[in-house]
């Protein structure tokens, strides 16, 4: 009998046995998250949580893909100078 805990991971709510360090599933809504944990708790404990350990719930739509030194330069494209393009031995 694992105990279970569902908590909110991001846009989703995510299942969890106890002392795990990743979900063992995700789901859209908590409703699905729950009716999943009891089923895999086989009569332990559910334990549900509105706050997400993983802090995804601070993050806005478009943080992702941009480094901690704002997007990469161009390095290539129409106007990029010929010295981009360059012969690679071998190939």
């Amino acid at each position: 009998m694992p105990d279970i805990t569902v908590h909110r991971h991001g846009d989703r709510w995510s299942v969890a046995e106890a002392g795990a360090e990743s979900p063992a599933k995700e789901f859209p809504t908590r409703e699905a998250a729950e009716m999943a944990a009891r089923q895999m708790a086989d009569g332990g404990t559910v334990d549900v949580r509105e706050d997400d350990p993983t802090g995804l719930e601070h993050t806005e739509p478009g943080d992702a893909g941009e480094g901690p030194g704002g997007p990469p330069d161009q390095t290539g494209g129409p106007g990029a100078p010929e010295g981009v393009r360059e012969r690679q031995a071998g190939l």
